[in-house]
């Protein structure tokens, strides 16, 4: 059967649950090269649509490089069923183990060991502002030596590591700061939008509390309490989340408000609150469930069993609802399974001293039902420690950028944000610019410090005034559907600088592919075979080319977008091989994985492809001799075809790209400033040296990788004008066939295989 009845099959998704079951996916990320945890590392979770019910999520590794996910499944009709968990590596290679379970199954154990590389150049800084108009900037920089170079936003500059400065007036200032040198190993800029005030005061935070005024039954009456903190706050608005909008101004109205729903159901209310001056503005929200019949409350008590144990604790489930299920997380990985329980009142022992946040997740018998909260446990005596933060919104629409405030109590010593978009900071009190189409981000504070750690999560609200869609079709090779690959959408980007929307989604094993919350716009959709051999990349109206792709207007959406993938012509496999670099120039580092190398044969036919990775590099090992050409394929890029040429005497080509504004070219004649190079000694044991005999000097990448294309060593090297010797450690290597690439942005680029041994 050539085509699914996709709206048959996404009513499916969307139906309530026949059965639930919870299931619980965890596990560490750890370098394969040093067995260090890798924190802030995304993991995602996604289902196969033949369960009947549609899942994706992306978890992030906390300091300990351990992630979770809780997963509440429906099995309409029992069976086995398919669980993907994936990863990628720093070279972008994805990592992927399938699960199958059912509806018995209850946890699962997925972890992960992957190259991995953190640069130790980075750009920060922290502001403090003692007075009005004066800020004090600190440099947090890693790396750069002791060249800073400040620019305040204001005209005004500095290379001072540690500046004041002076603000004429209050308002949002763009503060850059750029450390070490063009040139160097170290040079990086960052730049933070920042909130200057002009009284006394100094920002204000927006706080409120609710109760009921009867038993949650009609008429579903409420009263707000307005707990929001500064001195000068002169006016507050709440929008109820049904429609309902009032404003309040101080001193002369009390501190609540009063509000009755006319209809059950779960609403986000909001609270924003201001002075008359620039100096303060907050908002937050917060989930109110009204009406027993629409939802559920979650509670528990905590309390210690000393007659066992100083470190076990009884919890006592305090919920309100109709609840059928609970999960409980106790925060504490250390004691294995244990760490979870399905039980209404558990017991647990903590496995050593510290902080634990402790969660409660409540399900009901449908979807109006689940809430979830956390409480801290303090194990070990001691006056602990207690995350919390507070967050300044700019008020105008569609600015995303957040100032974040600790007022964490302990007192920690270090601070891990998690932003809830893929970005983290390790800073106190970061300034934060969000990205993509969401209007509330979970963002989260771990504090550590003084045999203590704890947690504190919130949403963040995100001024928005742009509409959303859900994007969906299936994808076809031949007649029938795919059953593993991803999906790209990427906006129409008409802009000088390349910044478009993108967003990804696996395709599961019956070809469907799911975007949710992409905005208004002109698009394409592409998808990407990753089981279908002898076929290619292809864009929604079925072409490998974007200039020839079907544009998506979202103002309305016309689901499904179904696409047929474009067959290849044959492509011979031989002793030649081509690989290469695409140097990213004013590309964002995060879109050079979105890039397809496409392959043609010398009459210019499409006969293979390859993902370029997330630092620029792509290959094709096995090429029969003879001439091809290679294209790098993305929405609204316009790019050079490369010649190759492989023979016997030349079996190998190496391939350099640069992005450059709205264009990839290539670079010809790259070794033309190479007098002559050798590497030796091949095979080699514990050390091997790279001789260079260059025509002028320059800053380049020297790189190993293994034959499964993870990276396993790289540097960066100033070489000279004439002779240059790199000596490379290669002791710790296991014994096999590696790849050694030398490359430049100027153009330069050696390849050649090395062998281990012992």
């Amino acid at each position: 059967m050539k085509k699914l009845l996709l709206p048959v099959l996404f009513l499916l998704l969307i139906a309530p649950a026949m059965s639930q079951s919870i299931l619980i996916i965890s596990g560490t990320v750890t370098d394969t090269s040093t067995g260090n945890p890798i924190p802030n590392h995304a993991v995602t979770i996604s289902n196969d649509s033949s369960a009947g019910w549609f899942y994706y999520n992306t978890v992030y590794t906390n300091n300990s490089g351990f992630y979770q996910d809780t997963l509440f499944p429906s099995n309409p009709s029992g069976g086995t069923y398919i669980l993907r968990v994936s990863t990628s590596d720093c070279q972008n290679y994805l990592h992927q183990t399938i699960i199958s379970y059912t509806p018995a199954s209850f946890s699962f154990t997925v972890d992960f060991s992957i190259c991995y590389w953190n640069n130790p150049c980075q750009a920060n800084f922290t502001t403090q502002q003692p007075q009005p108009l004066i800020v004090q900037f600190a440099d947090a920089s890693i790396g750069g030596g002791n060249t800073r170079q400040w620019m305040f936003g204001d005209g005004g500059t500095s290379n001072q590591m540690n500046p004041s400065h002076t603000y004429s007036m209050p308002g949002y200032y763009n503060v850059t700061l750029s450390i070490g040198a063009l040139g160097t190993t170290c040079y990086q800029t960052i730049t933070q939008s920042i909130y200057v005030w002009d009284s006394t005061g100094g920002g204000c935070q927006a706080a409120f509390s609710v109760i009921p005024d009867s038993l949650n039954t009609p008429p579903y009456s409420y009263t707000f309490f307005n707990q929001s903190t500064g001195s000068n706050i002169n006016l507050c608005t709440w929008n109820f989340g049904d429609g309902t909008i009032q404003t309040v101004t101080f001193p002369q109205n009390p501190n609540f408000v009063t509000h009755t729903y006319a209809q059950p159901g779960t609403y986000l209310v909001c609270l924003s609150v201001q002075s008359n001056d620039s100096s303060c503005f907050d908002m937050t929200c917060d989930t109110l469930v009204v009406g027993t019949g629409a939802g559920c409350h979650a509670a528990f008590i905590a309390m210690p069993d000393s007659i066992n144990s100083s470190s076990q604790y009884l919890f006592f489930d305090q919920s309100s609802g109709n609840i059928t299920t609970w999960l409980w997380n106790f925060g504490d990985p250390g004691s294995g399974t244990n760490n979870t329980s399905t039980a209404q009142n558990p017991t647990h022992i903590f496995n050593t001293p510290g902080s634990y946040n402790v969660c409660l997740t409540i399900h009901g018998s449908d979807s109006t039902c689940y809430d979830i909260t956390c409480q801290t446990i303090v194990i070990g005596g001691g006056s602990g420690c207690q995350a919390n933060f507070s967050y300044l919104a700019n008020p105008a629409p569609d600015n995303h950028t957040i100032s974040f405030t600790d007022l964490s109590t302990g007192p920690p010593t270090a601070w891990f944000w998690n932003f809830g978009d893929g970005t983290s900071s390790n800073l106190q009190n970061p300034v934060h610019t969000f990205t993509g189409p969401a209007l509330v981000h979970t963002v989260c504070l771990t504090i550590t410090g003084n045999n203590c750690t704890s947690t504190f999560c919130q949403n963040v609200v995100i001024q928005d005034s742009v509409t959303y869609h859900q994007v969906y079709g299936q994808v076809f090779a031949g007649n029938f559907p795919i059953s593993l690959g991803l999906a790209m959408i990427f906006s129409l980007d008409t802009n000088t600088n390349y910044q478009p929307f993108v967003a990804v989604c696996p395709i599961d094993s019956n070809g469907v592919y799911y975007f949710t919350q992409v905005p208004d716009g002109n698009y394409y959709i592409m998808a990407i075979p990753m089981d279908s051999n002898g076929y290619l990349p292809t864009y929604y109206g079925n072409t490998i080319s974007w200039e020839q792709a079907t544009i998506v207007a979202l103002g309305t959406a016309n689901n499904p977008y179904n696409i047929n993938l474009v067959a290849s012509d044959q492509m011979t496999s031989g002793p030649g091989s081509a690989s290469g670099q695409i140097n990213m120039g004013d590309l964002p580092t995060s879109m050079l994985d979105k890039i397809n190398m496409i392959l043609m044969n010398e009459q210019g036919k499409a006969i293979g492809f390859t993902k370029v990775s997330s630092s620029g590099a792509f290959d094709f090992p096995s090429l029969a001799y003879g001439v091809y050409y290679m294209h790098p394929e993305m929405p609204g890029i316009t790019s050079d075809n490369i010649k190759v040429t492989l023979t016997a005497e030349k079996p190998h080509s190496d391939v350099v790209m640069t992005f450059n504004g709205k264009s990839i070219l290539g670079i010809r004649d790259v070794v033309s400033f190479v007098n002559r190079w050798s590497v030796y000694p091949n095979p080699v044991v514990d050390h091997i040296t790279i001789s260079l005999d260059l025509k002028k000097g320059i800053k380049a990448e020297v790189s190993i990788y293994n034959m499964t294309g993870q990276l396993v060593e790289s540097r960066e090297v100033n070489l000279n004008d004439g002779a240059n010797s790199i000596g490379i450690p290669t002791a710790s290597l296991p014994e096999g066939i590696y790849s050694l690439r030398v490359y430049s942005k100027e153009g330069l680029i050696i390849s050649t295989k090395v062998v281990k041994t012992r």
